[in-house]
């Protein structure tokens, strides 16, 4: 998204599910007040998430906060108590996928979580603005595949579609993941650790790390204090 007034670095609001009566309020303040059309705009994505979603209503959505599920099955999107989530979350047709973020987890502005197998994100981990989460491929390497796999997206032969590999995905608690970074698929990030902004991160990494680059590698150890987490 722009980098204006709605960015979480603008100042861009976070907002509960709202009432009926808001919902209808803002959508006609909208019209004159760009501060109102923000609002709506959160408005209408809590209802996507409510239709396409398990979603707390302890949980904040931003503006520009979406999610597509192309299995329809709301129990596919899963987000806990107080979840702040500014970014799009999608449920891919083909496999199993599942999205799960677990209490306290930030999702920025610009990012992206494609999901057909698996994700999972734990407790109190931050994912900053721009950072984009695959458990897939999303599509093959073969050019034959890779040829009917573009005919089933846009001629709709869905019996062309190739097997898309996909691995799930794993992020502890506590974690945090910089700007613009790449999860990609079969990744388990062990809790507590960072990953520098900009990195491609293609294999595992243990808990209490900082890893950064392309492929990401670890920099540094840190030093782990459970007890203050208590």
């Amino acid at each position: 998204m722009p980098i204006n007034a709605e960015h979480a670095f603008g100042n861009g609001i976070s907002l509960e599910k709202p009432t009926a009566y808001q919902k209808r309020l803002w959508s006609v303040l909208s019209i004159v007040h760009s501060a109102y059309r923000t609002k709506a705009q959160i408005a209408t994505a809590w209802q996507q998430f409510k239709q396409q979603a398990n979603i707390s209503p302890a949980c904040l959505l931003g503006p520009q906060a979406w999610c597509v599920n192309m299995q329809a099955d709301p129990q596919r999107i899963c987000l806990e108590g107080r979840v702040i989530c500014r970014g799009l979350l999608r449920i891919e047709a083909y496999g199993d996928g599942k999205i799960l973020l677990h209490p306290e987890v930030y999702l920025g502005d610009d990012c992206l979580i494609s999901c057909s197998n698996g994700v999972e994100i734990g407790n109190h981990t931050l994912i900053a603005h721009g950072v984009q989460i695959f458990d897939n491929d999303t599509h093959p390497l073969d050019w034959q595949s890779r040829l009917n796999d573009w005919k089933s997206i846009a001629c709709g032969e869905k019996h062309l579609k190739p097997e898309i590999p996909s691995d799930p995905i794993t992020i502890g608690q506590y974690v945090w993941i910089g700007c613009n970074s790449l999860i990609m698929k079969g990744v388990t990030i062990g809790d507590r650790s960072v990953v520098a902004a900009g990195s491609v991160v293609t294999k595992s990494i243990p808990a209490d790390v900082v890893v950064g680059g392309n492929p990401a590698r670890i920099l540094t150890e840190l030093a782990s204090s459970p007890q203050a987490l208590i």
